[in-house]
């Protein structure tokens, strides 16, 4: 008799083999051959190297930073940078950061976490991601504003910097405020939520989320992580110019330019396809006098810096989920 299982195990390997495949094709569907092609004889193969390693080390930060999140007590670490990686590449090929609903289920059922502490460990690592994002953005610009001013004029540099530093502060205030009330009505020990019904799943997300941003320690360790995971990826970034030989006035306001309208435009375009990072590079390195040429050229090297460390790291990762959730 067929063991069920053993079948089930198969389809899922099937499907994921599947949906690696997917990945790839949509990864390198778009990609500009030509470009490659006379990007080619320009590259500074060490400087493109350190940069890769460089967004590398920051996803592993990422993923590590998914565990912290996790309130006590917690699964394996290698497990859980494990889910990372594998819901970090669909993330390269899905709008909106679907990925991270990927992350949720796995952690659900894989880790036997509940549903709202695992949402509320994905809500908190991009929180803290974005607010120390914002933070470094606010550093970038009061460091370049001299540049900025001169590019802009002194009234758009002013409505960048206070927007930024507005939306970064606005969003510290309501986690704080969030922490407060929260903790002030909670009471004493509560009941853990006893079904999948949505509003418990919010419920135990929010208490889940609170408790671990209240938590000193848990919060120093991951807002270090973030930061440190934010300016590697700054660095990756810019790095990119020295690996492409494109000279640059602030490289570092330069990369960090690109990199948060990128941001944006991945909310409704996956950056894999290409078409966002390359906007953003003409529209941000427009502004500090490099031309179209030089611009595409570096978003072809964005491209790569951003999605062939996920790739490689997320394509193993997610081969094999199915099987460990079977098992499990």
């Amino acid at each position: 008799m067929t063991d069920p299982s053993n079948t089930s195990g198969k389809w899922w390997r099937a499907a994921q083999i599947a949906v690696s495949v997917i990945v790839l094709i949509l990864l390198f569907r778009d990609v500009d051959r030509q470009a490659i092609s006379d990007l080619w004889p320009r590259i500074q193969w060490h400087w493109l190297g350190i940069a890769l390693l460089t967004k590398a080390a920051t996803l592993v930060l990422h993923e590590v930073r998914l565990w912290v999140s996790l309130n006590p007590p917690r699964p394996s670490i290698t497990h859980v940078v494990i889910i990372g990686f594998a819901s970090g590449v669909l993330n390269l090929v899905l709008p909106g950061r679907a990925g991270d609903l990927a992350a949720i289920g796995m952690l659900v059922r894989e880790c036997r976490v509940r549903p709202g502490a695992a949402a509320a460990a994905v809500g908190v690592v991009a929180f803290l991601e974005a607010a120390m994002f914002g933070l470094t953005l606010v550093v970038v610009l009061a460091l370049g504003a001299d540049r900025w001013r001169s590019v802009v004029g002194p009234e758009k540099w002013l409505q960048a910097m206070s927007g930024v530093s507005g939306l970064t502060l606005i969003g510290i205030a309501v986690a704080v405020v969030a922490v407060m009330v929260t903790r002030r009505f909670r009471g004493g020990s509560e009941p853990e939520p006893d079904g999948p019904a949505p509003i418990q799943i919010i419920r135990d997300a929010i208490l889940q989320a609170t408790d671990n941003l209240a938590a000193p320690m848990t919060l120093a360790l991951n807002t270090g992580l973030a930061i440190l995971q934010v300016v590697g990826m700054v660095i990756a970034f810019t790095l990119l110019f020295p690996a492409l030989g494109i000279d640059v006035p602030l490289p570092a306001l330069a990369a960090s330019g690109v990199l948060a309208i990128s941001s944006l435009a991945s909310v409704l375009l996956p950056p894999s396809y290409g078409a966002g990072p390359a906007a953003a590079s003409v529209l941000v390195l427009g502004a500090f006098g490099l031309s179209a040429d030089d611009a595409l050229a570096y978003s072809v090297g964005w491209w790569q810096v951003s999605q062939l460390p996920a790739m490689l790291l997320g394509l193993p990762a997610f081969y094999g989920r199915g099987e460990r959730s079977t098992a499990s």
